[in-house]
Order: C-alpha cells, then sequence, then structure tokens
C-alpha cells in the first residue's frame, strides 16, 4: 500500500469516526435526559406512529435522509479498502443492516430524551438515506478516492484554487436549496409567488432599516467573492470567463430555489452576486499576477496583511455588536451567564435544520477571512519571526471570538453561547489552514522525473514531510488542553484546590487561558533556545525573552485564574509598590525557574544531536535562576513556598532545579528527531529520569511539615487528594511516577513541531 493510499485510508477512518459520532450526539441534543422503565420504553417504541408529512415536515424528511448517505459512504470507503468485489458485496450486505440497526437504536434511546420526536418516518429515511450511500459509493467511490489521493500529492497553487472553487461551489450549491422543502407543483410554486417568494423588482424586498438592508447587500455579494477569486488564480481562465461562470451559477441557483417551498428568488441576488464577482475577479488577478515577495517591495506591503487583517476585525465587531446597546448592569449581566452550562449546539437544536446551518455557516466563514489573511501575513514575514507571530495569530483567532461573546454577553437582543466561539474559533484556523497551504503551494508543478521520486533524491524531503503533521499541532492542542481543562473543573474527584483555579462564572474560558499559559510555558524556551544569535548577543536575549516570558504567563494566568489563587504562590503584595507591579514582577521571577531550566535542557539536547554550542549557551543561566531564586525564596511574601524547600535552601533549591531540569531533558530528548545510533540512548535518558528526579525532590523538598494540627512531609502536602487525608509513602511514588510520566509526555507533545522546526530550517540552509 503506497503512501497516499495510507493516508487517504487514515483520512477516511478519521471522517468515519468523527462523522458517526456527530450523527449520534445531534440525534440526542440537548441531552435532557429522562429515566423511564425498560418495559414502557419497549411498549412506547413499539407503538410509535407514521407520520403524515406536509410541506412543513418534508424538509425534517429529507434532513433524515441525507444524514445516512455520507454516514455509509464513508464506512463503505474504511471497510472496503483493498477488498475485492466479492468482498465489498459482503461489505454492503452487513453494512445496510448495521445502518438500520443505528437508526433503531436512535430512535430507541431518543425516548429517554422528551424533546426528541420518535416516528417511523425518521428510521425509513434513514435506512433509505444508508442504502443510497452505499450505492453512491458503488458508482463514484472509485473516483472518489482518486479525487482524494490527488489532494495529498503536490500540485500548483492555481490547480489547488481550482479544485477548492469547485468544492467551495458546491457547498454553496447545497447550502441554497435548503431546508430541502422541495416541490415540483405547480399550486405550490403559485403560493410562492402569491406570498411574496418571487421577487422581480430590484431591491424592492429589503429591509427597512438602513444598516439591515446593508448587511444584506453586502453578505449577499461576498458569497460569491471567494468563487470568483478561486476561478481567477487559475491562469486558464479569462476574468470575462470567471464573471461570467460566477454570475452563471448565481442564475442557477436562484433558478433553482423556485423548487424550493421556503426559499426566496430574488432579481436583486442576481445584481450582488454580478457585483461580488466583479470584485472576486479583480482581486483574483491581482494576486495571479504578483510575484513572489522581493527585495525591492515597499517595507510596508509585509505588513499590509496585518492592516487588513485589523479592519476585519473592527468589520466583525460591527457585524455582531450591532446596533451597540450595551447594557453593564451587574445584575443583567448575571442572569446572562447561564450560557455556561448549555451543552454544545444545545441553542442551535431549537429552530429549523436551516436556521441551525445558517448560523453555523455564519460563524465560521465571518472568521475564515481573518484566518487567512492572518497566514498571508505571517507568510510574509522574515523566517526568525515566523515562529512568535504564528503563535500571536493563533492567539487572536481563539481570542477575538471570545471577546465577541463577551461583549454579546452585554447585549440584550444577543445569544450567548460557547459553540459560537468554538465555530468561530474553527473557521478562523480552517481559513489559516486553506491559506497558508495556497501561500505554500509552488507557483506551476514541478517536474519531476519518477526515478527520481522513487529514491527521494532530495535531501531534505524526510524533515519537510513532517511539516503536514505539525501545521495542526497547535489548534488541536490548545482545543485538547482546553477540553482536559474544563472537564477538570466539573470534575468532584479532582482535589479542590486544583479547581478553585477556574472562574466560577467562565469555566470555558479559564480553561482555554491556563491551556494557553501551559503551551507558552512550554514552547517559549525552545524557540529561545534555538533562534541562531552569538553568545554574546545570548547574555542579553536570554533574560530579556524570560522577561517576556513571565510578563505573558502572568497575564494570561492573571485572566484565567481567581486573584486568590495568584496569592497562593506568590503571597499578596507586602511592598509599597502598584499592587500588579509587585505580583507581576513576583510572577516573573517564579516563572523564570521552569523558563530557565527548559532552556537549559533544550540546549543540551541540541548539543547532544551534533550542534556546535559555545559556552555561553549554558553558562548564560546561572544569573537568572540567581535572580530567581532571590526573588522567589530569600525575598518571598509568603511561606506557601518556602516551607516545602528542605533546609538548608540554597542547596536544597539547587537539588529541585537539577530535578525539574532531568525532567525537562527526558521530554526534550523525545520531542527531539533523532538518529538509529541515538534512540536507545533517548530512551535511557527517559528511563533513567525518574530515578534522578526522585533523588532530588526527596532530597529538595521538606521531609516533615507541622501545620494544620498535622505533621506531613512535602510530597504529601502536593500529592495528596485533601488535608485530611494524607496518602502512605507507597502511594505517594506511585503516584509522583503516574506524574512524571504525563508531565514528561504532555511536554514532548507540546515541543516536537519546534524541535523539527529547528532542523527543517537547518536542512533547508544546507541544501
Amino acid at each position: 500500500m503506497s503512501a497516499s493510499d495510507t493516508a487517504s485510508r487514515r483520512l477516511l477512518w478519521s471522517a468515519a469516526l468523527v462523522y458517526t459520532a456527530f450523527v449520534v450526539y445531534g440525534s440526542l441534543v440537548p441531552l435532557e435526559y429522562r429515566f423511564i422503565p425498560w418495559d414502557e420504553a419497549v411498549a412506547r417504541f413499539s407503538a410509535i406512529p407514521f407520520l403524515r408529512l406536509g410541506i412543513g415536515s418534508r424538509a425534517d424528511w429529507v434532513a433524515n435522509l441525507l444524514l445516512f448517505i455520507p454516514l455509509t459512504f464513508l464506512w463503505m470507503g474504511v471497510l472496503s479498502a483493498g477488498a475485492g468485489r466479492v468482498g465489498t458485496v459482503l461489505i454492503t450486505l452487513l453494512l445496510i443492516p448495521a445502518a438500520a440497526a443505528l437508526s433503531v437504536g436512535i430512535e430507541f434511546t431518543q425516548l429517554f430524551f422528551p424533546q426528541r420526536t420518535v416516528s417511523q418516518n425518521d428510521i425509513f429515511a434513514e435506512t433509505l438515506g444508508g442504502i443510497l450511500g452505499v450505492l453512491v459509493w458503488w458508482g463514484a467511490g472509485r473516483r472518489f478516492l482518486e479525487w482524494l489521493h490527488s489532494w495529498q500529492q503536490s500540485h500548483a497553487r492555481a490547480a489547488l484554487a481550482e479544485r477548492l472553487a469547485w468544492v467551495y461551489l458546491a457547498g454553496v450549491l447545497v447550502y441554497n436549496v435548503l431546508p430541502l422543502d422541495l416541490t415540483i407543483s405547480l399550486v405550490e410554486i403559485f403560493h410562492q409567488w402569491r406570498d411574496g417568494k418571487v421577487n422581480l423588482i430590484p431591491f424592492g424586498s429589503l429591509p427597512d432599516d438602513a444598516a439591515e438592508a446593508l448587511y444584506e447587500i453586502a453578505t449577499d455579494a461576498l458569497i460569491w467573492v471567494p468563487l470568483a477569486l478561486m476561478w481567477r488564480l487559475d491562469g486558464t481562465h479569462s476574468a470575462w470567463r470567471v464573471w461570467g461562470m460566477t454570475f452563471a451559477a448565481a442564475a442557477l441557483l436562484e433558478f433553482l430555489q423556485l423548487f424550493v417551498y421556503s426559499r426566496v428568488s430574488d432579481v436583486t441576488d442576481l445584481i450582488t452576486a454580478a457585483a461580488g464577482a466583479a470584485l472576486g475577479t479583480w482581486v483574483g488577478g491581482r494576486l495571479a499576477a504578483r510575484v513572489a515577495p522581493t527585495s525591492t517591495m515597499p517595507a510596508w506591503s509585509a505588513w499590509l496583511p496585518f492592516a487588513l487583517a485589523a479592519a476585519w476585525v473592527l468589520l466583525l465587531g460591527v457585524v455582531f455588536w450591532f446596533p451597540f446597546d450595551f447594557q453593564t448592569d451587574g445584575a443583567f449581566i448575571k442572569s446572562r451567564l447561564d450560557f455556561v452550562q448549555r451543552v454544545p449546539f444545545e441553542v442551535y437544536y431549537f429552530g429549523t435544520e436551516f436556521r441551525a446551518i445558517t448560523e453555523v455557516l455564519r460563524k465560521t466563514l465571518f472568521f475564515a477571512p481573518l484566518g487567512g489573511l492572518l497566514a498571508w501575513g505571517v507568510a510574509r514575514q522574515p523566517w526568525r519571526w515566523r515562529g512568535p507571530l504564528f503563535a500571536l495569530a493563533m492567539l487572536v483567532l481563539a481570542g477575538l471570538p471570545a471577546v465577541i461573546e463577551g461583549g454579546q454577553l452585554m447585549l440584550p437582543h444577543k445569544i450567548v453561547d460557547l459553540t459560537d466561539w468554538l465555530l468561530a474559533w474553527l473557521g478562523g484556523l480552517a481559513g489559516y489552514a486553506v491559506a497558508r497551504h495556497l501561500l505554500r503551494a509552488p507557483r506551476h508543478a514541478p517536474v519531476r522525473s519518477v526515478a527520481k521520486v522513487e529514491k527521494h533524491e532530495n535531501p531534505v524531503a524526510d524533515v519537510v514531510s513532517a511539516a503536514p503533521l505539525s501545521r495542526w499541532h497547535l489548534p488541536l492542542m490548545l482545543g485538547g488542553l482546553s477540553l482536559l481543562f474544563w472537564m477538570a473543573s466539573q470534575a468532584a474527584f479532582v482535589p479542590y484546590n486544583v479547581r478553585e483555579l477556574f472562574r466560577p462564572e467562565a469555566a470555558w474560558l479559564s480553561a482555554l487561558l491556563l491551556a494557553l499559559a501551559c503551551i507558552w510555558l512550554a514552547v517559549w524556551p525552545v524557540w529561545l533556545a534555538r533562534r541562531r544569535v552569538s553568545g554574546r548577543i545570548r547574555l542579553l536575549q536570554l533574560p530579556v525573552g524570560l522577561l517576556a516570558y513571565g510578563a505573558l504567563a502572568f497575564l494570561l494566568l492573571r485572566a484565567a485564574v481567581p486573584e486568590e489563587s495568584l496569592f497562593d504562590l506568590v503571597g499578596s503584595p507586602v511592598l509599597d509598590w502598584p499592587r500588579w507591579l509587585e505580583l507581576g514582577l513576583r510572577w516573573i521571577a517564579l516563572a523564570a525557574i521552569p523558563g530557565t531550566l527548559l532552556y537549559l535542557a533544550t540546549q543540551t539536547v541540541r548539543r547532544w544531536r551534533g550542534r556546535r554550542l559555545g559556552a555561553l549557551h549554558f553558562w548564560a543561566v546561572l544569573p537568572p535562576l540567581a535572580l530567581a531564586y532571590w526573588g522567589v525564596v530569600a525575598q518571598a511574601a509568603t511561606d506557601n513556598l518556602t516551607e516545602l524547600i528542605a533546609t538548608p535552601q540554597p542547596l536544597a533549591f539547587a537539588l529541585l532545579c537539577a530535578g525539574l531540569y532531568a525532567v525537562f531533558v527526558a521530554a526534550a530528548l523525545l520531542a527531539s528527531p533523532a538518529g538509529t545510533a541515538q534512540r536507545l540512548a533517548r530512551w535511557a535518558g527517559v528511563a533513567l529520569s525518574l530515578p534522578l528526579t526522585a533523588v532530588c525532590f526527596h532530597f529538595g523538598l521538606a521531609g516533615e511539615i507541622d501545620k494544620y494540627g498535622q505533621q506531613f512531609s512535602a510530597l504529601q502536602f502536593l500529592l495528596s487528594s485533601d488535608r485530611q487525608h494524607y496518602a502512605s509513602l507507597p502511594a505517594i511514588w506511585l503516584r509522583y511516577a503516574v506524574l512524571h510520566g504525563l508531565v514528561i509526555a504532555a511536554l514532548a507533545s507540546l515541543q516536537w513541531p519546534h524541535f523539527r522546526a529547528a532542523q527543517r530550517h537547518s536542512a533547508h540552509a544546507s541544501h
């Protein structure tokens, strides 16, 4: 099986699993479970009705039918890979009953969720959809796999834009025939005309409010801009041809909407489509003719995408905060905080399928251009700045939707929902990914011999192959950590001092910000260590970098956790300084300890891999550690940390730093690429880190603390579930071993793209 086949099959597996989970979850939202006895449930299910469908219920029936078509289509692709014709027939005979069984199981489960409607119609429609999905695979499965394989291979930017254009057009077509209450009855079409759903007077049906009318015109035009833009990027289409193709697509859609009972066919849409097609054609032509940036280009042009992104941010504020009738009354805001208790997509259930899809597209598509502009801006910057700017772009894409939702909290006519933040974030990530893929694609398809491809003569091919894997690393890690932290805030078995880190009124926001803080704390020292600067400059770079490191970590934590949690580690302000200045400096000093040790661990592993590093790369860590000791231990404002350190404190501090350094080296060894000869040494280092750190922490932490009327060790205090139930010594070391492994795995997962980014850069430079 070729690499392309493996990648395609892996993609099909992921899509099938995700879509199956979506089908089950979407069928049970809003997840309001009500227990009923089993006998009663069976009796109810045996008597579910077969509903007579009118024009209003037709869309729901078609939606259930369409829901199962992709389900069985994807599973056919997964299960029939490599199977012959006989095997495919057997899979078909098994998959259709499985789809019917899933439909029956979903409908039966819905009996325990009273807000869901259970009927024979749904089972019939979903089973029919499953059969159609299998038939579609039999008819188009092979061509679908060929099309999927073509996306896995390198191709020119224009060809990629052409493919994206047709995918986008397919999405526009599907959306514009929703909610699928289709009709071919001349009587029903006449009713559309009578009810004002066929408008032949330009701009005659616009809302009376000028702002709403402008919004409707602008959105109707902007829908067609991406299609014309991507078609124009293909050099085979002239400007007039692209404009004509886009306008013809819009005219076809307006005609098709005559046969969708609830849609409106309006000649105004043709005028706005013509304007959007013209704008997209012009922009696409300019982008297609543009050459790669050179040194002769004006300096301001490199920052133009960020300026456009800032303008788009202002537009998003206008769109989502209009009419700006903010109410800052505390009681009003508190009354609207119930949105944190809603399950994802709960709000979208209370409405039609068309309304739900409209809101999903509205949230994602409005934020996709922002992601595209940020990707464009990052790509135009020098290599050394792309890492920080990429991190900042990801922060903007995650933080701006949160700001938008936070503003809507004070707007009485807006609905605040965490699902909207999730959709906006995903839309921004999708825009960033598509734009980055387009920008990284070659302008013209490279001509390479088959023999050269098979022999992998490019010395950097194996290194660059890791780039697609790192493309989604940050958003996936951010989303995964946020979800993990949020679950920890809701779990009763999690120690109370951990749950206190989350703001009760906005646990999701606290989880997101804590995830950002963890990622920042883990990766910034790695980026700092692999910067190519001289030793003397590094003496200045390290303290300045650690200052920025601690400052941003403090700002994230200040926004994420309650004030008392910040005081727990460094104490409340005791000096006559501005309140947050003293607290911030103490947190900067505290963050300098892991930051310096992560930096030192990264340099150690780089030296182990053969990098030539001067002595200043290592000796430069001593001043920051000494300053951190002075700020955290010698000048402590609380004994919460110092009481955990053994005596004498300078020696104990050195042992604790050595233990943390061993942990960080083990994580860096796992994250760093290694040759065949180095792999054994890497795993040996990871294994040795456990006993080394255990010794360091045993002698570096206090063995006996007298507090709360009890005596306990520092490790018991840190690793016990609560103050009333201190764990025994064997349980403590078992928990420590598990925690040790989890910390190393988490750090390695966060850091590995940054080690490989350095390797890719070095390989490209040498090549």
